[in-house]
């Protein structure tokens, strides 16, 4: 990694209109050619990741969609509504091939593993399942919480899962068994814990609270290693990431209720820019797995998703 004073320089580039309401979550397609928002106006948008272009539209859900997840092969969306049901889209094609209903409350975030044979679910109704991809079985289905369940992710391999909640908590899971290996606790803390998620080695949890504080946690010893502040985060359940792919260095992502978006320096953590543009809550944020840019989207009033580049524009340097 180059010293700390080495920064990103991320620029706006386009900005892509299709939502009617506010849009809830954002993710880069493994191979790095499409985006997937989804929105409360119940529609999942599929775009082109470089040039920002429309390129389908999935609609069957019948309430708001809270989160998108694409399947390794890049085959696939899967996505979590508050119609209860989580479904799978299969993008080329432009339609639903399964929907899997269980939840009994809304459904807030989803992932797939690394071989995408499970989805993880979390829901309102304060549990995870595990779906049987394949099947559209229910494999496992865990009382992970006191509260609404607000994130869920694998670790690379596949073992654990680690999801968040409304209660404060972050927990470890074994995907086989179902049985809670962790909990992790701020205590000075007892603010709603709105997003968590692995760091790409699944050594540490990156966990984002109501208290405008996003903490890295070693969750085998239940420490907090570092801190990212900055940004206001107090009402909504705004998601952090990371950036890997930029040379000078890794990074850590989110929106804020400031209407911007933040970066820090990992180890150092410094905020080392602050993207402006947006005129509403910046809900929803990505990171394209292997080139320098950025997806970022809005609530209400701002329904454009903004797409961020950190590398030179060919149109500006006449290279096509």
């Amino acid at each position: 990694m180059l010293a700390s004073s080495s920064t990103p320089h991320y620029e706006h580039r386009f900005t892509l209109y299709g939502h009617t309401q506010a849009v809830t979550s954002l993710k880069f397609s493994p191979n790095g050619l499409l985006l997937a928002s989804a929105s409360s106006d119940t529609s999942v948008i599929i775009w082109n990741a470089l040039t920002g272009v429309h390129y389908k539209t999935l609609q069957g859900h019948t309430e708001g969609v809270n989160d998108v997840a694409w399947s390794d092969d890049s085959v696939y969306v899967a996505s979590g509504s508050d119609d209860y049901s989580v479904r799978i889209w299969n993008v080329e094609r432009g339609i639903q091939v399964k929907s899997f209903t269980g939840h009994n409350n809304h459904v807030f975030c989803v992932n797939y593993n690394l071989q995408s044979n499970l989805l993880a679910s979390g829901s309102f109704d304060e549990t995870v399942k595990i779906w049987d991809v394949l099947r559209g079985t229910i494999l496992r289905s865990i009382s992970a919480h006191s509260d609404p369940v607000t994130s869920v992710s694998f670790s690379h391999d596949g073992t654990i899962i680690v999801t968040s909640s409304f209660d404060g908590l972050a927990r470890i899971w074994d995907t086989t068994s179902g049985q809670c290996l962790k909990t992790i606790v701020e205590p000075q803390s007892h603010h709603p814990c709105v997003s968590v998620s692995f760091t790409p080695n699944a050594q540490y949890i990156l966990c984002s609270t109501l208290d405008s504080t996003i903490r890295l946690w070693d969750y085998r010893t239940s420490r907090c290693v570092k801190t990212f502040k900055g940004h206001k985060n107090d009402l909504w359940a705004i998601g952090a990431c990371f950036v890997t792919t930029n040379p000078a260095g890794n990074w850590v992502l989110s929106g804020s209720e400031d209407h911007k978006v933040y970066l820090w320096n990992l180890q150092t953590r410094e905020a080392v820019q602050v993207l402006e543009g947006h005129t509403d809550v910046v809900l929803s944020v990505a990171t394209h797995p292997t080139r320098n840019i950025i997806a970022s989207g809005a609530i209400h009033s701002d329904l454009g998703i903004r797409l961020w580049f950190d590398e030179p524009n060919p149109e500006v340097n006449g290279v096509r």
